[in-house]
């Protein structure tokens, strides 16, 4: 007699389990926004909220602005950057500075011992006490400058400046690289007695320093640590405070600062700008942030202060950098800001150059991103045509509804960006990297123009051309691309756009790449996203092609190869091939078969979904249609989870229904989607309670399955089979003998009653 296994038991149990993780998702979901937190900067879709993305225009980096700015430096260094980072002090539980940093690799471990020991001294007298026993274990240089570092720490500048005097004073070959490290300190002291005390010397005598240690670093001396480049901010500092009342400078910090209660001089602010911007742009970061604080400083002034100083071209290309910097402050809910009024105000103060304005298209923008459009239409038209006036000319037409005369513009706006790199027939995966680290402003620019050029044609119905500009967009805008690919495109149109222009690019796959770093080249996973495509729609021939990666290639062809062996065979060897299918959807199915975007963000590997994230834009009729043509089967996360449980249940039909194997296909296929999808889950459940033998395990149906034995039930099927035969033969047995008995006796009348005729 059969037993069937606890329907409620098993069911409450599933139930149960259901409860408990749906209790845990809807606590969880309270604290979302921490949780998206947590997780990666998710790339911008255009495509989503079309019509504010089309409106809007990026800000700029203020660091990018600033090239233009920036002089060429007078020297070229001989050596590499020492690392920017602390050493972190086991012993003393501290972090020490940058030069000890340094000097715990310049220096051999006896010289650094001692120089050790004498910077820990408790104070220069200590110190020096200390040194007079080294004798000649440590050269004079190093010996002088240590003792000048600990009487800087511990403010005794006069004997501090004593000791950096002796250094460079001494022959060049006696030195010991000390002698930009005791210049940039003489002008560090220099400084500091400059807060208190009148005399202007302190400034001038700080600035004949600086230019001693550039004139060296001119002359070859190394500089690992690029105190020349901070010696172009401390010059600007001391140009920025020369003439300036004692009360004015007294406790402030080394560098210009936003609250700084100074009086800029049109004549020095020139040179104060170049000098900061030179900085800046070779790497040092102190000279950003002093041209923030100065912008910021610049927009605190008056508008009858800053007249005069608006004078200055260089006062004019700082703020319009600071401005394109900071645009998305100029506006919150469609309301002006405090900042967003102040640029107006200045703008109207802010010199024109005659009819065609040096700085035109930049200012256009600035008006443009005040939500002044009439202002930013006619700078434009006084403006020198570039880049930006024909992508200020797209926006605007579009807020005109000239959907025609934007693409013209888009496309004029292309032409004048260069375009992005030609992706080389051999990648290597560091320097792609790297390239992506390196891209410059007008490389971004092109791109977003592209993308944006994209979004107009698909929103135009041209979806080729859309992913043809979303392509040229790189991968910034892959999601774009993945979402004309995969949901607006039909596989035939995509297939065919593939093969004509988009060739497998040589890559040499990480072993350990993960979804958040991902560096593949963007034709190889438009050929990726294409593959899986394909798998997903039956094309089971010709999908394995389209995967570049070596090891999903090699799981797609066995995928096909599987399904095509499971319907040319019959019986167990159909299960088999059913099962190993399903095993391959179930397991590696976001892989082979996974969409890119929703349902299941193969993009994130499926950790994220972005489903309700960003508000969609409302389609157009036509796009629609295709959208719902091209969605997933079903429609619901992790689709391809469904997929490995009916291929399961598939396999179940080709075992016997009293085998271990028709229990446990059954019990996978109820397993893969018990918390996803309960009805069919209680369907798969039904069929093996219908249908199915007991089995010990059978209570915790779809939590704890065992794995389905083909050979015991390849042993089962002919033991069916032969019970069959035996069952026809015991219940034909008695028919047949008594029919055989009748024909006889049939027959032996028909000869008898032959014989009597003959």
């Amino acid at each position: 007699m059969r037993h069937k296994p606890k329907l409620s038991t098993t069911i409450a149990t599933s139930r149960r389990a259901f409860k408990l993780k749906q209790t845990t998702l809807i606590c969880l979901s309270l604290f979302s926004p921490m949780l998206l937190a947590c997780g990666p900067d998710f790339p911008l879709q255009l495509t989503q909220d079309r019509q504010s993305n089309l409106s809007y225009l990026p800000q700029a980096s203020f660091s990018q602005q600033l090239t233009t700015l920036a002089k060429p430096l007078p020297w070229q260094y001989q050596d590499a950057p020492a690392a920017q980072e602390y050493l972190w002090d086991e012993a003393h539980g501290r972090y020490l500075s940058q030069t000890r940093a340094f000097e715990s690799s310049e220096l051999s471990e006896a010289h650094l011992a001692l120089v050790n020991t004498l910077r820990d001294a408790t104070g220069p007298i200590e110190a020096e006490q200390m040194a007079a026993k080294l004798d000649q274990d440590l050269p004079q240089a190093l010996t002088w400058y240590t003792l000048g570092a600990v009487a800087f720490e511990a403010k005794d500048y006069e004997r501090a400046t004593n000791y950096f005097t002796k250094i460079i004073k001494l022959p060049e070959s006696e030195r010991a690289s000390r002698s930009l490290w005791a210049l940039y300190s003489l002008s560090r002291i220099e400084l500091i007695l400059s807060k208190t005390s009148a005399d202007p010397e302190h400034l001038n005598r700080a600035n004949a320093y600086l230019t001693q240690l550039q004139a060296e670093v001119i002359q070859g001396s190394a500089d690992p640590l690029r105190l020349s480049l901070a010696s172009l901010g401390e010059q600007a500092y001391i140009l920025l405070h020369q003439g300036q009342p004692l009360a004015q400078t007294t406790e402030q910090s080394d560098t210009a600062d936003a609250k700084l209660p100074i009086t800029l001089n049109p004549a020095v602010l020139d040179k104060v700008i170049e000098l900061y911007a030179t900085q800046s742009v070779q790497g040092d970061s102190s000279g950003y942030d002093s041209l923030l604080m100065l912008s910021r400083t610049l927009m605190g002034k008056d508008i009858a202060e800053l007249k005069p100083l608006l004078q200055q071209a260089s006062v004019q290309q700082l703020l319009i950098a600071y401005w394109q910097s900071s645009t998305n402050e100029f506006a919150y809910d469609g309301q002006l800001s405090e900042m967003g009024l102040k640029v107006a105000e200045i703008l109207k103060i802010f010199p024109a150059d005659g009819l065609q304005l040096s700085h035109g298209d930049k200012l256009a923008a600035i008006y443009y991103q005040l939500g002044d459009y009439a202002s930013a239409e006619r700078l434009l038209a006084l403006a020198k045509p570039s880049g930006l006036t024909w992508w200020l000319t797209a926006k605007l037409m579009l807020q005109k509804g000239d959907s025609v005369g934007a693409a013209n513009a888009y496309a004029e706006a292309a032409r004048h960006f260069p375009e992005q790199p030609k992706v080389l027939a051999t990648v290597d995966a560091k320097e792609t990297q790297q390239q992506a680290i390196d891209a410059d402003k007008d490389i971004a620019t092109y791109c977003r123009i592209r993308a944006e050029q994209g979004v107009l044609s698909l929103e135009r119905g041209e979806y080729l051309d859309a992913l043809n500009h979303l392509l040229e967009s790189g991968d910034e805008y892959w999601q774009d691309i993945a979402y004309v690919a995969e949901r607006v495109l039909t596989t035939a149109e995509l297939k065919l756009f593939v093969d004509e222009h988009v060739p497998l690019i040589t890559f040499e796959y990480p072993k350990d790449s993960d979804w958040y770093d991902n560096i593949e080249p963007i034709n190889n996973r438009l050929r990726y996203l294409l593959g899986r495509r394909l798998l997903r729609e039956g094309a089971i021939k010709e999908a394995p092609a389209y995967f570049p990666n070596p090891n999903l290639y090699a799981s797609a062809l066995d995928y096909g190869n599987q399904l095509t062996l499971a319907k040319n065979e019959k019986g167990i060897d159909s299960a088999k091939a059913y099962w190993a299918a399903a095993g391959l959807a179930r397991h590696q199915g976001m892989e082979i078969l996974g969409f890119e975007l929703a349902p299941d963000y193969s993009i994130y590997q499926g950790v994220f979904d972005l489903s309700d994230w960003n508000e969609p834009s409302k389609l157009s009729e036509k796009e629609q249609s295709r959208v719902n043509a091209s969605q997933a089967i079903p429609d619901k996360r992790f689709h391809y989870r469904y997929t490995a449980a009916e291929l399961a249940n598939k396999a179940a039909d080709f075992v016997p229904q009293n085998s271990q194997a028709y229990a446990a296909l059954l019990c996978q296929a109820t397993g893969w989607v018990l918390y996803r999808d309960q009805e069919l889950a209680l369907r798969y459940y039904k069929k093996y309670v219908t249908n199915g033998a007991f089995v010990p395990w059978a209570e915790n149906f779809g939590l704890q399955c065992e794995a389905p034995d083909f050979d015991s039930a390849a042993k089962r099927a002919r033991a069916n089979d032969m019970a069959q035969w035996n069952a026809l033969y015991h219940k034909l047995k008695k028919p047949i003998v008594f029919g055989l008995l009748a024909i006889a006796g049939l027959m032996g009348v028909w000869w008898i009653r032959r014989r009597k005729t003959q």
